[in-house]
């Protein structure tokens, strides 16, 4: 008795001519990538942050990309390849460190990198389409009085869609929160995964849920609506200690000032200050400190006068004129860049994702830098959940040293045994216990938006 296909080889069936001739009709030859180093280069996100992920994902690609102009090509893109049952992968800019835009089966990969139109933008919103850059909404908004809320590290490529989907949080976040928080997504549009796709917009708080941080699995983005917030004479500070607790003392007395205005405060213990080149060499690093980078409107005197009195020093200053146009920028080695700067140093070094006990955190990270030394450099994010600076709490980014699959696992699990828990970066599955996915509400909406169980496949355990 002959038996059924499993649903790797129905999701892995070849494309046929006659197929890429269709999608050729409805977006030009010149924006597909059908062959080639691009075909290979623009299906890959930034999943090589993991060397676990390094080894599982390096020779995945997409079959053909497609790269449609307008949200009508997009449609009628997914409307013949769901007629053909292969898998639809959406990508933004590929700046993702899980894999999460990676085409587990291939199939078709859809850019909405030139959706990139700004559809409305007053100080209060920005209405935008699924590829518009992150950096050009800011620039943009700074003409009118106003900025986004918050943003990734990847600001000046990171995608609207792309943030949402993939990313959580950023600079800013001790204030406003995360993507996740009410107020700071307005309203997405999204279009369904069937042969008859539909354009939905969501507006209420609930709703949008359901595509928030979906990592690409329920629906497809065509538009965003972030919240914005009046923009800031924001001024950049770095700041020395001789003690990675002093560091946390002023970092904490900064993050929850609620008199100081901050966008940012991230406490990095040595030796990773050793691997930010431009600010070494532009002074700002003093040799075995540990350092502060804060983003606040605060006068130098002021801060200058904070820094003492947790025995510290500002090594350097700058104010921010144009965002990403100054010559340094803190943000770029800040949040998860912190760990790219670790990587270029050394590319043993990888990273674990935190989130801490705010009352029990410091004893926390004394027991595993007794445990694992040298293997681990902490790097502290205060980050919030929508309340101001009274709320704010930190976070890790910490950077550790790989030794093994099993090693970084152990890691894993013995922060969790001390009360650190556990984000893992380490798998591109995304309903495995260490990745704290929250997940059941997006699988109903998958369901429904998604009913051929098409889109993105090979990220759920128990879906795929």
């Amino acid at each position: 008795m002959t038996q059924p296909p499993n649903r790797q080889t129905q999701l892995n069936k070849p494309l046929s001519a006659e197929f890429l001739n269709r999608l050729t009709n409805i977006v030009g030859e010149e924006n597909m990538i059908i062959s080639g180093s691009r075909l290979k280069r623009n299906s890959q996100d930034a999943y090589w942050y993991s060397p676990v992920l390094k080894k599982q994902l390096a020779d995945k690609s997409a079959d053909v990309i497609v790269e449609p102009q307008t949200q009508q090509q997009l449609i009628d893109v997914i409307s013949v390849t769901v007629d053909e049952r292969f898998p639809i992968v959406p990508r933004g800019a590929g700046t993702g460190n899980y894999g999460q835009s990676i085409p587990i089966y291939g199939g078709v990969l859809i850019s909405t990198k030139k959706l990139n139109q700004i559809v409305e933008l007053t100080p209060d919103c920005a209405k935008v389409e699924a590829g518009v850059i992150l950096l050009d909404i800011e620039t943009e908004a700074r003409k009118i009085g106003a900025e986004l809320r918050f943003f990734p590290s990847t600001l000046p490529t990171s995608t609207a869609a792309g943030f949402l989907a993939g990313g959580s949080a950023g600079p800013g976040s001790m204030n406003w929160g995360n993507v996740w928080t009410p107020g700071n997504i307005l309203e997405v549009k999204i279009v369904t995964i069937e042969a008859d796709p539909q354009t939905i917009i969501l507006t209420d708080p609930t709703d949008m849920q359901t595509v928030i941080h979906n990592c690409g699995l329920t629906a497809m983005i065509t538009e965003v609506t972030y919240a914005l917030a009046p923009h800031q004479p924001w001024q950049q500070y770095v700041l020395a200690f001789d003690s990675f607790e002093s560091a946390l003392d002023a970092g904490e007395r900064f993050a929850k000032d609620g008199q100081l205005p901050t966008r940012l405060v991230s406490i990095f213990d040595w030796p990773l200050p050793l691997f930010f080149k431009q600010l070494v060499k532009a002074g700002a690093c003093p040799d075995g400190k540990p350092l502060v980078f804060l983003l606040t409107t605060a006068k130098v005197e002021e801060i200058q006068k904070l820094a003492a009195a947790e025995g510290g020093e500002v090594t350097w200053h700058n104010r921010i004129a144009n965002v990403h146009k100054s010559n340094l920028e803190l943000t770029d080695f800040a949040w998860n860049h912190t760990t790219l700067w670790a990587m270029k140093a050394d590319p043993a070094w990888t990273y674990l994702q935190d989130t801490f006990d705010p009352e029990n955190y410091r004893a926390h990270l004394r027991l595993r830098k007794a445990k694992y030394g040298d293997d681990v450099i902490d790097h502290v994010e205060f980050t919030g959940a929508g309340g101001g600076p009274c709320t704010a709490y930190p976070a890790g980014l910490t950077i550790v040293r790989y030794r093994s699959d099993e090693q970084l696992q152990e890691m894993i699990d013995y922060g969790e045994s001390i009360g650190i828990m556990q984000y893992s970066p380490h798998t591109t599955v995304l309903d495995e216990p260490n990745t704290r996915w929250e997940y059941k509400h997006l699988l109903e909406a998958k369901k429904v938006w998604d009913p051929h169980n098409l889109l993105n496949p090979g990220h759920l355990q128990n879906n795929d």
